[in-house]
């Protein structure tokens, strides 16, 4: 959810200043937390997520795979239908996977099984966030996104019963996750789901989009700043990205 847009005045000019929660999203770079599964939870819900944008389970596969591939520290293929470097420097303009985090969620546009009408699909509700766990905003999402949940409790929510628990939220947001998950719409869910979903899962934020506008003298210039929350009052700029994100 979004707050704003602030306007500020500004000598031949004005600043439209608009900010809006940053784990209102699902967390690309927890496919890069260490773990000795197989599959870890984070590539089986993303493969769920894009099960939903209407893309066959293979694609899904392939695209949520490697991506694990591509964020992973090694060069080596873990999986069954992930792709490593042989892939990419095999393309006409060849390169390296980047074997380290996302910084932007664009980045991905260049996995394999990707394309342009999928990542628009994706881009609302992905993010590539600089930890490697996930950590949901349960108070911030918005029922235009009620898919991630979906995602997220794969088999158990329905479309219509994913948007519902968006839509009944209380008016000042869950008071805590067990509050969330002892919502009448998700009696049937499991207990080790439930278990699983509790750490990454929250009610608070800890990262933030500021989105600056500036007009000076007819010249507009846009400007995001991804910001944390390094303690009470004590917020850091960890960069700035110049223009609209692709």
């Amino acid at each position: 959810m979004a707050s704003g847009p602030r306007f500020f005045p500004l000598p031949q000019g004005q600043i439209a200043v608009t900010l809006r929660d940053a784990q209102a999203c699902f967390n690309l770079n927890a496919l890069a937390q260490p773990t000795t599964a197989s599959r870890p939870l984070a590539v089986q819900q993303l493969i769920a997520l894009i099960s939903r944008l209407d893309v066959p389970a293979y694609r899904a596969e392939l695209i949520a795979e490697s991506l694990w591939e591509f964020i992973d520290e090694d060069r080596s293929v873990q999986t069954r239908l992930g792709r490593e470097d042989s892939e990419y420097l095999a393309r006409s303009v060849p390169f390296y996977a980047a074997n380290q985090p996302l910084a932007d969620i664009s980045e991905m546009r260049v996995v394999q099984g990707m394309d342009a009408g999928l990542y628009q699909k994706l881009k609302p509700l992905v993010c590539a966030l600089p930890m490697a766990r996930q950590q949901i905003n349960i108070n911030t999402l918005d029922v235009t996104q009620s898919v991630i949940l979906e995602a997220l409790f794969d088999p158990w929510l329905s479309p219509v019963q994913a948007r519902a628990l968006l839509q009944q939220r209380p008016a000042k947001g869950w008071e805590d996750v067990d509050q969330f998950l002892a919502q009448p719409l998700l009696a049937d869910v499991d207990e080790r789901t439930k278990k699983q979903l509790k750490t990454i899962l929250s009610v608070d934020s800890n990262y933030f989009w500021l989105r600056s506008d500036i007009t000076v003298n007819e010249i507009e210039l846009t400007m995001n700043s991804l910001i944390v929350r390094m303690g009470p009052q004590h917020f850091s700029v960890l960069w700035h990205q110049t223009g609209e994100s692709e």
